[in-house]
């Protein structure tokens, strides 16, 4: 049934946890990966973070630029 609701999701232009795994998958075995930071919210509403080895303020800066590129992406979809 999660295969139906993936190819649903797919063909209704949005993208997915499962989507955005396989593109990061990718990026990191061509080899363009350096470090990584990132946020979840699983079903029962527990948000989970993890990231790469970096220092605490470049994990820091990674987040506070991904929040800067949600909010750009906000105001372009208006």
């Amino acid at each position: 049934m999660n295969d139906v609701n993936e190819y649903k999701a797919r063909k209704e232009g949005k993208v997915t946890p499962k989507m955005l795994i396989e593109i990061l998958a990718k990026e990191i075995e061509e080899g363009n990966i350096d470090s990584l930071a990132y946020v979840a919210r699983r079903k029962d509403g527990y948000i989970m973070s993890g990231w790469s080895n970096m220092s605490h303020t470049e994990t820091i800066g990674l987040f506070e630029i991904g929040k800067n590129q949600v909010i750009d992406n906000m105001y372009e979809d208006e």
